[in-house]
């Protein structure tokens, strides 16, 4: 974790767009069947180990991973990190209502922190200009986006340079 909130320091100093991806095994399946889902995560700017399947392989591989660093678990962590470096935060995704209820838990737990918008949307392409006005209108350093795999990544992917947004991250549902 602090490799990658070093990379979301460096990133947002650095400006948009940067996309990291929370990697897990079933996503190496799914880019093991889907060109253009592979390329999806060959062109993230960072992928992270989270799956224990990817931290023994890579032990076995003999090039072991300090620790798994979640996606969903994570959000957390990024939270803190957030509020300590006063970072906006968005988050976009999962069931109506969702989003909002998460974004005042992490509130509650971190006094300070500016949570940007809270919004379910859809990974859907017809909905893609509204979620990008309403990510841009709120301008945050950080959006996380809850549509499952493979859909966030992909959506990621396909609007980063629209969204304005200097770290992107795809946390699961």
């Amino acid at each position: 974790y602090d490799d990658l909130l070093a990379a979301i320091d460096a990133f947002v100093k650095g400006g948009g767009p940067h996309q990291i991806v929370t990697l897990n095994p079933e996503m190496l399946v799914v880019a093991h069947d889907d060109p253009s889902f592979r390329h999806v995560l060959n062109a993230a700017d960072l992928n992270v180990a989270d799956g224990v399947g990817l931290t023994l392989a890579a032990r076995w591989l003999g090039s072991p991973l300090p620790e798994r660093v979640t996606g969903s678990d994570g959000i957390y962590r990024l939270a803190a990190h957030c509020a300590q470096r006063g970072y906006r935060l968005y988050l976009l995704g999962a069931a109506p209502g969702v989003a909002q209820r998460v974004a005042e838990r992490l509130t509650a737990l971190n006094p300070g922190l500016a949570v940007a918008g809270a919004y379910a949307g859809s990974p859907r392409v017809k909905e893609e200009e509204d979620l990008i006005a309403r990510v841009r209108a709120a301008a945050p350093h950080l959006l996380l986006v809850a549509y499952g795999v493979p859909a966030e990544e992909q959506w990621i992917a396909r609007n980063r340079e629209r969204l304005g947004v200097p770290v992107m991250i795809g946390v699961g549902v």
